[in-house]
């Protein structure tokens, strides 16, 4: 028996160049099983054992049996991936080029190295490759018009689950790095509690600002006035209160990387399951284990991807009027309390639509045809920016930069500081401005709604990275026991049977 070819087909696996088929692998664990049964019953024909002989003869059914049920799972794997891929290129939301614009979109704007091939060291990411071997990426699994071969087929499905994982995986990467400007700007206005006492000598109109009377202060002061820039007092509560939502955004994304991950693992050793399965059935020590691992491979190719795309396509509504809202003619598009609407933030943000990462949100949904969508994550600098809990830009070093420069240099025009002093001489109750004409917002109560608002959109992220998985990973156990008792497996080898 020649295995020279042996090594090269399961190095292959299902996305080389090489590898046009399954079948020679599939042909070649059954010769592997023939083998095995043969040297069964030659071994007993050199003892001259005939039970040994016997239980070889019988073992030779098995082979049989196992080519048999080979076929038929071959066959189903080739009319799910055949149907799979016609039912879903009738959809919007999951047709191969939907589906392949979403991985380029992804790829092309994601700030994680998993994710982007351009911000990884390697120059390849779990979407692209530049290797010409190995795992080509998700992108090239679901490119339109690249699903000729079996395996190719049979990996389409899994690969679009992957991609769209990838893309709520991006979405929530990206709001966790909101998210921790937010916090870092809370933070920072509760470290930092400017008060500003000021001693005016009379006399000599108009009234002149005299250096030594800032600080230190003169004792007694001819004048004193304390001014604070904003009421920091409870800002330590809120800013304290952040840190637990960060740990669940945090968990989200890990949960997110997690699913990433093993899918595109599975992705790549699912024939292995296939492989060895077919070749420990070969003997009734090990037909169980063997059945075991034939009912993982059909359970993770087959039912995950069915699934999770029923589940994508029911609770996924990116695409619809809801998300397409249009603001009346007229409106400034300004991302202000009672001009907001799903086409401005959303626009904010950056992208258009589901396939290029869009993400929205709508406080209060009185008036604008909203419905959540969970695979479309809250967008949480657009809510920041709702609640004005936002720095300059998205830049908390630039604001910081600016309270400082007021508070460092005090006669410069334009500074708080300066503007400060001419308020009160002029009896303006107006708050001023910073130096660069940053407006200090983010108040208390604005703080403290943003803060709400945060929490608030977190049930989205909680149901996508904890839920919904959970859901998935108990029926597809459940799967692998059922399947795996039709090929003979135990699912006690596993403890399966207890965890659902």
């Amino acid at each position: 028996m020649d295995l020279s070819l042996l090594f090269p087909l399961l190095q292959i696996t299902s996305y080389s160049s090489i590898s046009t088929e399954m079948f020679p692998i599939i042909a070649i664990a059954i010769f592997i099983d023939a083998a095995i049964v043969a040297l069964w019953y030659f071994a007993g024909a050199v003892l001259n054992n005939n039970k040994i002989k016997s239980t070889a003869m019988g073992e030779f059914y098995q082979v049989f049996g196992t080519a048999l049920l080979v076929a038929v799972l071959a066959g189903i794997l080739v009319i799910f991936a055949n149907t799979f891929y016609s039912a879903t290129s009738s959809t919007s939301l999951m047709s191969p080029s939907a589906i392949f614009n979403m991985c380029k979109g992804i790829n092309s704007t994601s700030m994680l190295t998993l994710l982007n091939s351009s911000l990884s060291p390697t120059g390849s990411s779990l979407l692209y490759s530049s290797s010409a071997s190995g795992f080509p990426g998700l992108c090239a699994l679901v490119k339109q018009n690249n699903k000729q071969t079996f395996t190719e087929k049979v990996d389409y499905p899994l690969a679009a689950t992957g991609v769209i994982i990838a893309n709520v995986t991006n979405q929530t990467a990206t709001n966790l790095n909101s998210f921790f400007i937010f916090d870092s700007y809370v933070g920072f206005l509760e470290k930092l509690s400017p008060s500003l006492n000021i001693c005016i000598s009379p006399g000599d109109p108009p009234i002149p600002i005299i250096p030594e009377c800032v600080l230190p202060l003169p004792d007694p002061p001819e004048l004193l006035i304390h001014y604070s820039i904003t009421p920091f007092a409870g800002y330590s509560l809120i800013y304290k209160s952040l840190a637990a939502l960060g740990d669940l955004l945090t968990a989200a994304l890990e949960s997110f990387i997690a699913q990433l991950t093993l899918l595109s693992i599975f992705l790549y050793a699912w024939p292995y399951f296939l492989f060895v399965g077919i070749i420990l059935r070969a003997t009734p020590f090990t037909r169980k284990i063997g059945g075991l691992l034939l009912a993982i491979a059909v359970a993770g190719v087959i039912f995950f991807p069915l699934i999770f795309s029923i589940e994508y396509l029911s609770l996924a509504h990116g695409l619809g009027p809801s998300l397409g809202y249009v603001p009346p003619s007229g409106s400034s598009g300004a991302i202000t309390p009672g001009s907001y609407s799903a086409n401005d933030i959303g626009s904010y943000y950056g992208f258009g639509n589901i396939f290029t990462n869009s993400t929205y949100f709508i406080p209060n949904s009185t008036g604008e045809p909203y419905v959540t969508n969970f695979y479309i994550m809250p967008n949480i600098s657009a809510i920041a920016i709702y609640g004005g809990c936002w720095p300059h830009n998205g830049n908390l070093f630039e604001t910081e930069q600016a309270d400082t420069q007021d508070l460092l240099i005090p006669y410069a025009n334009g500074g708080v500081i300066f503007s400060s002093i001419i308020a009160f001489a002029n009896h303006n109750p107006t708050p001023p401005t910073g130096t660069l004409g940053i407006t200090y917002a983010c108040n208390r109560s604005q703080a403290l709604n943003t803060n709400y608002l945060v929490a608030r959109s977190y049930g989205v992220f909680g149901i996508s990275a904890y839920f919904l998985p959970i859901i998935n990973i108990i029926i597809v156990l459940t799967a692998i026991i059922g399947v795996s008792g039709l090929l003979g497996g135990d699912t006690s080898l596993a403890g399966l049977s207890r965890l659902v």
